[in-house]
């Protein structure tokens, strides 16, 4: 039968009308994510975002929804896990409409350096890639993810606070000051990228490059926000690569205008990258309601 696949995080949310065949013949997308939803009136929320699907099919639900500030709580899955674990795990939640909602939770990764180390969502979307053959995976965003499958399973994942490190230091430092505009500069990223993955572990030293190349005109206030971004990602992909093969393949869940200047980074570096599927959120969220029986 066919499914409601839903991917609900921080600040967006989106909804996937999957039939029989696990094409999806509709979707919806909004702002509306889990901070937007007042005095905790999410199903509300969520009737009003899937109004006129039919409330006979089962909704699979993954993402920020299931973490301490959504609708339901759910505790993480230990690494290593695959679809199957996940299923096991499915939280079975009716609602008032007859809807039935089943809340995916994330994984938990005993993390030598973090100590802890989560996700959500990300390892659904890793599901719904493996027919790929890839063993590493990037999810590009305000928190990417590095994330290794061995036998269908995640085995190991490394989280990278760049995507909100750099929009801190742009809005919020003054290495922002001097940047006029927001229009990709290929050269300033690389030159970024390159300058961190000559001195990985020197990016606190780095970042104030940022605002003395500009100082001494040596960047035009153009071309430093492409410079800062490359910068920290480049450290993240130098720091990510230490402890991986830099010439294994690696997939990038995203699409090429999220996801091309981590692909421009792993050039640099002399890694191998690719595209996924951009649905693969619905791939994955198939792959749990089939192991746990829903669909």
């Amino acid at each position: 039968m066919g499914f409601i696949a839903v991917d609900w995080g921080t600040t967006s949310f989106r909804a996937y009308h999957v039939d029989g065949a696990g094409k999806v013949v509709d979707e919806r997308a909004d702002a509306g994510g889990i901070l937007s939803v007042k005095d905790g009136a999410f199903e509300t929320a969520l009737e009003q975002k899937l109004a006129g699907w039919d409330v006979g099919l089962p909704v699979l639900a993954a993402g920020m929804i299931t973490s301490r500030q959504g609708w339901v709580e759910l505790p993480y899955v230990d690494c290593p896990a695959g679809p199957a674990d996940l299923a096991k795990a499915l939280r079975r939640h009716p609602l008032a409409s007859g809807r039935v909602v089943h809340f995916s939770t994330g994984l938990h990764y005993a993390s030598p350096s973090l100590g802890h180390d989560v996700m959500r969502s990300e390892e659904t979307q890793v599901f719904g890639a493996l027919d790929s053959g890839a063993k590493h995976f990037i999810t590009p965003g305000t928190h990417s993810k590095w994330i290794d499958v061995e036998q269908g399973r995640i085995v190991h994942f490394d989280t990278y606070v760049t995507g909100e490190t750099y929009s801190v230091l742009k809005a919020h430092s003054i290495l922002g000051r001097l940047i006029t505009g927001e229009s990709m500069d290929a050269a300033a990223f690389r030159r970024g990228v390159e300058a961190s993955l000559g001195d990985p572990a020197g990016l606190t030293h780095l970042l104030f490059s940022a605002r003395s190349l500009g100082l001494y005109n040596e960047l035009p206030g153009e071309a430093i926000a492409s410079y800062l971004s490359g910068l920290v990602i480049g450290a993240e992909v130098a720091h990510a690569l230490m402890s991986r093969d830099a010439t294994a393949d690696y997939l990038i869940l995203a699409s090429p205008k999220i996801g091309g200047a981590y692909a421009s980074a792993l050039e640099v570096a002399g890694a191998k990258a690719r595209y996924g599927e951009p649905l693969a959120i619905v791939a994955g969220l198939s792959a749990i309601g089939r192991a746990a029986g829903l669909i």
